[in-house]
C-alpha cells in the first residue's frame, strides 16, 4: 500500500521530534549552569574566562563546571528558582514531545483515529499545565523580588501561552476521541 504525503510528513516529523528530544536532554542538563551564568556580573563571567577555566586542564574543568552546576546554582533564590523552573518545563517539553511522537506514529502508520491518541493529548494538555503553573509560580516569585517589571518577562508570557495549549490539546484530546468512536461504529456496521 503506497504512503500517502501526510505519512510521509508524520515520518519525517517523528525524527525531528526524537532529535528535539535530544537536544532538551542536555539543555536540561545545562539548565542549572544557564541559571548560574544569569545572574553573574556581566563582567565577571566572560567566554575568554570559561575558555580558561578548561585551557590547563580538561578534567579540572570539567570539575569546575560540574560544581556550578550542582551547587553554585542553587546557592541564590534567583538562580535557584530560574534553574527549577528551566528543569521543569524542560522535562515537561521532553513529555510534550514524547506524546506528540507516539501521536505522529498512529499518523505515520495510517490509524490517526486510534482510540490511544486521546490520551496522547491528554498527557500533552497536563505537561503544558504544570509548564504553565511553574510559570505562574516563577512570576509570583519575580514580582515579589523586583516588582512589576517582572510582568514583562518571557516568563509570564507563558502562562496564558501554555494554559491555551493545555485547553487546546484537551479540545483535541475530546475530538479524537468522538472520532475514534464513530469509527470503531463505522466499522462494526459494515
Amino acid at each position: 500500500m503506497k504512503r500517502t504525503a501526510s505519512q510521509r510528513i508524520a515520518h519525517v516529523l517523528v525524527g525531528l521530534c526524537a532529535l528535539l528530544i535530544l537536544c532538551d536532554l542536555l539543555l536540561i542538563l545545562l539548565s542549572p549552569a544557564l541559571a548560574y551564568f544569569r545572574f553573574q556580573d556581566p563582567g565577571s563571567m566572560t567566554f575568554a574566562r570559561l575558555v580558561e577555566t578548561f585551557r590547563y586542564d580538561f578534567d579540572d574543568g570539567l570539575g569546575n563546571l560540574l560544581s556550578i552546576l550542582l551547587g553554585a546554582a542553587w546557592r541564590t533564590p534567583e538562580s535557584a528558582v530560574l534553574a527549577g523552573f528551566l528543569i521543569l518545563a524542560g522535562i515537561c517539553a521532553a513529555g510534550i514531545l514524547v506524546q506528540g511522537i507516539r501521536l505522529l506514529a498512529s499518523v505515520a502508520d495510517g490509524t490517526p483515529f486510534s482510540p490511544k491518541n486521546p490520551g496522547c493529548l491528554r498527557r500533552a494538555a497536563v505537561c503544558c499545565f504544570v509548564i504553565a503553573a511553574g510559570a505562574l509560580g516563577r512570576t509570583v516569585f519575580s514580582l515579589a523580588v523586583h516588582g512589576l517589571s517582572a510582568l514583562l518577562s518571557y516568563t509570564a508570557l507563558f502562562i496564558p501561552l501554555f494554559a491555551m495549549a493545555g485547553l487546546l490539546c484537551l479540545v483535541m484530546a475530546g475530538l479524537f476521541r468522538r472520532a475514534a468512536e464513530l469509527k470503531a461504529e463505522n466499522d462494526l456496521t459494515i
